[in-house]
C-alpha cells in the first residue's frame, strides 16, 4: 500500500512544486505506491540542486511516515530507523532553512519533533511553532495561521503541563512515598500536605493564558476544525470555566449541526453547572448521533467496575472481564440495572448519576487526549482515575519523582491528586509531554484501591439533599414462582417541609417495582398537600404487591419540588425458592389477630397486623406474623419447633429484659431462656398437614430499654429434622 504522506499530514503540494519539478514526479509516485523510486527521484534532484526547497520538503516526509512506528520511543534499536529518523530531522530543517517564509514547512518540522520522545526535541517544537504562525500571519493565510495559532497552543500548553499548580517539598526536590506504601491510604491527604506546601499565587498562569489565546485565534480563522475545538474546549475545562464553555459549545453545535462532538461538551458543561434536564438533553443528542463504535467507548460501563474478578463470592461477576464476556443482551441489562439502582431520584427525568459519568468521560477525552501521539485520554491514567473517583479534592504538582532516589531537576514532576474519601494517587509527568502514569511506586496499590472501590460518586452535587425513607419488606410465596410482599414506610414528610415560608405545600410520592430487566411492574404516584405549620412526626404508608420470579427491585420516594428536598428507599430483593421447607420473611407490625373466628388463618393475608418499619414505643407491643411452608408430615399432621431469639445490639448503659409474649403460643409446650442481654423461646407446634401453614404472636415489650435489637427466629421440622431460618432487626424509641 502507498506510504500516506498526503494523509497523515493532509498535504498540499508541497510549495515551490512546480509542474515537471523532481518534487511533482515525486509526489505523483508515492500517490501510485512507488515510494522506492520517489526517493530515487528525491535523492538525485538534491544532490544536483541542493537548494530545491520542494523535494527536501517531500524527502523529510517519505522518511518521517517510514520511522512513524518508532519515532515515540526513547531508544530505538533498528539502526536503518535510526538512519531514517535522522534523514527525516535533517531533510525538514533544511526545507525551512531554505524557505524560512513557509508555514508549512515550519508546522512539519514541529509536528515531526512533537513525536519525538525526548523532551529536548519537544521543547524545541516550540519554537517550530513560533516560526510557523509568524510565517503563516506574513501571507495571511487563515488555515496555516489556524494550524500554526493550534500547534503553538499546544506547544505552551505541555509547558503549563509542567509548570501548573506547583507546590515544593522539604527538601526542595524529591516526592517518596513510604516503604511498601505502608502508610494508611485514609491518612495520604493529611501526608500528602504533611511535606507539600503549594506555591502561592499558584503557578502556569502565563502559560496557561498564552495557550488559551492561540487556540482562541485558530478557532476564529478556521471554526469547521474540529481539532482546535478540542483545544479550547479542553482549556476551559481545565478551569471549570463551565459558563464560557456551554457558550462556546453551544455556538459551535448551531453552526454545525452534526458535530457531536460540541454535544458532549454542552452536556459535560450544563451537568457542571447543575442544569440536569438541558445536560441530559445535550448528551442523548450527542450520543444520537454518534457511530456505533463511538457511542460505545464513550458509553463504556467497564470503565467503572473491578479490573479484576473479586474473591469475594458476594462480589462476583462485577469486574470488567467477567461482563466483558457476558451475552450482549445479559450486559445491557446488568449496565440497566446498575444506573437505575443508582439513580438518585427517579422523581426527576435525569438519571444525575449516569450523567456524571458522561461528564465524566467527556471531561477526560477532552483534557487528556493527545492527537499528536495518538492516546486517547479517556484511556490515560489519570483518565481512568478521574472517571472512577471524579475531580480530585486536592492537587499538587511537585519537583521529582515518586521514588525512594534523589531527584533532579530533568527528572520530571510528580502530580498528586487526594480525594475526601480517602483515596491518594501519584501521578509521574516527564517535562515536555502533556501526558502522565502512574507512579510505579504507587501502581500496586492502585490496583488494590480500584478492586475495593471501583468508583465513587460522592462528588455528585445535592446527595446530601436526599433523606432516607425508613422502609421494610416482607415477602411471602405466592402461585407459581412469584411472590407476596408487604411493603412498610414512613414518610419524613416533616424534613422535606421544614423552613418553607408558606401555609401548605405538596409532596410527590411515588412507588415503583421493576424486575431484573429494568422494566416497571409497578408504579403507583400521587401528591398530597400538607400544612407546614402541623406537620409532626413522619407519617406511614404501605404497599401490598405480588412480584415475578427472578431479581425485584422496589423503590419508594418522596420530593417537595420548591425545597428540591428529597427522599428514598430503595431495596433489590433476590429470588427466593419457590418450593420445599422454608419460611417467609417476618412481618413486625401491631398485635395480630385472625380476622375470623370462624376458621383458622391459611395464609398471611387472614391475619389482620399493621405492618411496621421495625420501629417501636418503649413499653408496647411487637407482633409478630410469619409462614411455614411445605414442612413434613407424619400422621396428617405437621410437626415443628420455633425458635425466638431477641438480642441488644448496644449492651452499653441499662441492661436487662422484660420481653413476655402475650398471644400465640396457644398450648404449646415452650422453654424460655433469659440473659442479661438476651431473651429466647422455644416452643413446638403440631397443626394438620397444610402447603402454608401460619404463624403470629405478639411480644411485651414491657421495660426493655430504648435501642436497636436483633430478632431471629428459626423453625425446625421434626419429620425431616431440616432447619430454615429469619434474621432481621428493629428499635425501641425512648
Amino acid at each position: 500500500m502507498p506510504l500516506s504522506v498526503r494523509t497523515a499530514e493532509a498535504q498540499r503540494l508541497p510549495i515551490g512544486a512546480a509542474a515537471g519539478s523532481p518534487a511533482a514526479i515525486a509526489d505523483s509516485l508515492v500517490m501510485r505506491g512507488d515510494t522506492a523510486a520517489a526517493m530515487t527521484v528525491l535523492t538525485s534532484a538534491v544532490k544536483a540542486n541542493f537548494k530545491d526547497p520542494a523535494a527536501w520538503y517531500l524527502l523529510g516526509l517519505i522518511n518521517w511516515e517510514r520511522v512513524k512506528d518508532v519515532r515515540s520511543a526513547a531508544y530505538i534499536k533498528d539502526k536503518n530507523k535510526l538512519k531514517m529518523v535522522a534523514a527525516a530531522d535533517s531533510s525538514l530543517r533544511i526545507a525551512t532553512q531554505l524557505a524560512p517564509d513557509s508555514a508549512r514547512y515550519w508546522l512539519s518540522l514541529a509536528r515531526f519533533n512533537i513525536g519525538s520522545g525526548y523532551s529536548t526535541v519537544l521543547f524545541a517544537s516550540q519554537g517550530n511553532a513560533k516560526e510557523a504562525y509568524q510565517a503563516a500571519e506574513s501571507t495571511g493565510d487563515n488555515l496555516l495561521l489556524a494550524e500554526a495559532a493550534d500547534l503553538q497552543g499546544m506547544a505552551m500548553w505541555r509547558r503549563y503541563e509542567a509548570s501548573a499548580n506547583r507546590g515544593f517539598t522539604q527538601d526542595g526536590q524529591r516526592v517518596q512515598l513510604a516503604m511498601n506504601n505502608n502508610w494508611p491510604r485514609d491518612k495520604a491527604l493529611d501526608y500528602v500536605k504533611s511535606f507539600v506546601k503549594k506555591i502561592e499565587p499558584p503557578t502556569g498562569e502565563s502559560d496557561y493564558q498564552a495557550a488559551f489565546e492561540k487556540f482562541m485565534v485558530a478557532v476564529d480563522r478556521d471554526s469547521s476544525n474540529q481539532r482546535y475545538s478540542r483545544h479550547l474546549f479542553m482549556a476551559l475545562a481545565e478551569r471549570g470555566r463551565w459558563e464560557e464553555l456551554e457558550g462556546v459549545a453551544s455556538r459551535r453545535a448551531r453552526q454545525f449541526p452534526l458535530d457531536w462532538q460540541s454535544r458532549l461538551v454542552r452536556g459535560m458543561a450544563l451537568h457542571r453547572l447543575q442544569r440536569y434536564a438541558d445536560a441530559r438533553v445535550a448528551f442523548d443528542s450527542a450520543l444520537a448521533m454518534m457511530d456505533e463504535s463511538d457511542r460505545e467507548y464513550i458509553t463504556r460501563f467497564t470503565r467503572i467496575l473491578r479490573p479484576k474478578a473479586s474473591k469475594d463470592p458476594q462480589l462476583a461477576g462485577g469486574d470488567a472481564k467477567t461482563f466483558s464476556e457476558l451475552p450482549e443482551g445479559q450486559r445491557r441489562g446488568l449496565e440497566e440495572m446498575y444506573w437505575y439502582m443508582n439513580d438518585p431520584l427517579t422523581l426527576t427525568n435525569e438519571n444525575e448519576m449516569r450523567l456524571e459519568f458522561l461528564a465524566r468521560v467527556v471531561y477526560a477525552e477532552f483534557r487528556w487526549t493527545d492527537d499528536d501521539r495518538n492516546l486517547r485520554g479517556a484511556e490515560s491514567d489519570r483518565g481512568d482515575i478521574y472517571i472512577r473517583y471524579g475531580p480530585p479534592d486536592y492537587q499538587v504538582a511537585v519537583q521529582g519523582n515518586a521514588n525512594f532516589q534523589a531527584a533532579t531537576l530533568t527528572s520530571g514532576a510528580t502530580v498528586v491528586w487526594s480525594y475526601k474519601i480517602g483515596l491518594t494517587f501519584f501521578f509521574q509527568l516527564q517535562p515536555g509531554f502533556a501526558s502522565t502514569r502512574l507512579a510505579l511506586n504507587d501502581q500496586d496499590a492502585v490496583e488494590q484501591i480500584k478492586q475495593a472501590v471501583p468508583v465513587s460518586w460522592a462528588n455528585l452535587p445535592g446527595s446530601a439533599m436526599i433523606d432516607t425513607i425508613p422502609m421494610r419488606v416482607t415477602r411471602f410465596r405466592a402461585r407459581g414462582d412469584s411472590s407476596d410482599v408487604v411493603i412498610a414506610t414512613r414518610m419524613p414528610v416533616d424534613s422535606l417541609l421544614k423552613g418553607l415560608d408558606v401555609d401548605r405545600a405538596p409532596i410527590d410520592f411515588d412507588f415503583r417495582v421493576f424486575d431484573q430487566f429494568v422494566r416497571v411492574q409497578g408504579v403507583e404516584s400521587d401528591q398530597q398537600s400538607f400544612r407546614t405549620d402541623t406537620v409532626i412526626g413522619r407519617p406511614a404508608r404501605e404497599w401490598t404487591r405480588r412480584l415475578g420470579p427472578g431479581i425485584n427491585v422496589v423503590r419508594v420516594e418522596a420530593m417537595q419540588g420548591d425545597s428540591r428536598r428529597a427522599a428514598r428507599a430503595m431495596i433489590r430483593l433476590m429470588p427466593e425458592a419457590a418450593s420445599g421447607f422454608g419460611m417467609s420473611d417476618v412481618l413486625l407490625g401491631s398485635k395480630p389477630s385472625p380476622r375470623s373466628e370462624a376458621s383458622a388463618p391459611r395464609s398471611w393475608r387472614d391475619v389482620a397486623i399493621t405492618p411496621g418499619v421495625g420501629e417501636f414505643a418503649a413499653g408496647g407491643t411487637l407482633g409478630l406474623l410469619w409462614e411455614v411452608y411445605d414442612a413434613g408430615v407424619r400422621d396428617g399432621n405437621a410437626r415443628y419447633r420455633v425458635t425466638i431469639t431477641v438480642e441488644r445490639v448496644d449492651r452499653s448503659g441499662v441492661s436487662g429484659f422484660s420481653l413476655r409474649v402475650l398471644e400465640g403460643l396457644g398450648r404449646a409446650v415452650t422453654r424460655t431462656q433469659r440473659g442479661r442481654d438476651k431473651f429466647s423461646i422455644t416452643f413446638d407446634r403440631t397443626a394438620a398437614a397444610a402447603p402454608t401453614l401460619v404463624e403470629y404472636l405478639s411480644v411485651d415489650l414491657g421495660g426493655s430499654p430504648a435501642g436497636a435489637y436483633t430478632l431471629r427466629l428459626e423453625v425446625e421440622d421434626l419429620v425431616s429434622r431440616n432447619k430454615t431460618s429469619r434474621s432481621t432487626t428493629f428499635r425501641i424509641n425512648p
